[in-house]
């Protein structure tokens, strides 16, 4: 099965536990850490922004409060998406979500100030494509995404209690599988510098910035044409 697909049917399957998902791989601080996403998307007070891979739209719904009216937000799963809605409805967002691919994005060159995305990157089948459309349609673009401790005892110790304790919301889901991904691809993604050449090498951007959270658990990632 392509990766595409298993990726699609796996946020289709698990969409109504994805919050609390992010909860146990970010030891409960991914809503503090995506708040540094906001900060930084908002730093020039942008006028339109674009949120991918938004999953239930967290981070949409974060950037609206900060006083931007114009935010689209995508991604390719269906149930995402719902969700999403959902929530814009019970909220009363103003935000449009919508179905859309990171590797094909239905929007115009540098059609957005700013673009956000919030451990979504990981997932993307044609990662080099994925940061070559980001760039795009976009002024700046700023991912946060899981990565790897720079401490290896922390690392050894982190991963090795997500392989005990992640497992469990699988086999109560029915889709073990799905939580062995979330935790396998965090483990092998490339982070830091690596990371950070690979969007030098696609992006028409010409700066670029990192920083981890809680020693590399995390890292937010930014970029700018300016």
């Amino acid at each position: 099965m392509r990766k595409a697909v298993f990726i699609k049917n796996m946020f289709d399957d698990i969409a109504g536990n994805y919050d609390l998902l992010n909860d146990v791989l970010s030891v409960g601080t991914h809503r503090l850490w995506k708040k540094m996403v906001v900060k930084k998307a908002m730093q020039n007070s942008p006028r339109r922004v674009l949120d991918c891979a938004t999953g239930t739209g967290d981070l949409a719904f974060m950037i609206e409060k900060e006083g931007c009216s114009d935010i689209t937000a995508i991604d390719f799963s269906d149930e995402m998406i719902h969700f999403a809605k959902l929530r814009a409805q019970k909220g009363k967002s103003n935000a449009t979500f919508l179905k859309a691919d990171i590797t094909n994005l239905p929007f115009d060159s540098k059609s957005f100030d700013s673009t956000t995305v919030s451990f979504g990157v990981r997932n993307v089948e044609d990662l080099e494509k994925g940061l070559q459309e980001l760039s795009r349609v976009s002024k700046s673009v700023h991912i946060l995404e899981f990565g790897q401790p720079k401490n290896k005892i922390v690392s050894f110790i982190y991963f090795n209690l997500l392989k005990l304790y992640v497992p469990v919301f699988g086999i109560i889901s029915g889709r073990k599988d799905c939580y062995e991904y979330l935790i396998a691809s965090s483990e092998s993604f490339p982070s830091g510098e690596t990371f950070m050449e690979l969007m030098k090498k696609n992006s028409d951007h010409k700066h670029f910035t990192f920083e981890p959270i809680f020693n590399g658990i995390a890292y937010l990632y930014s970029s700018h044409g300016a």
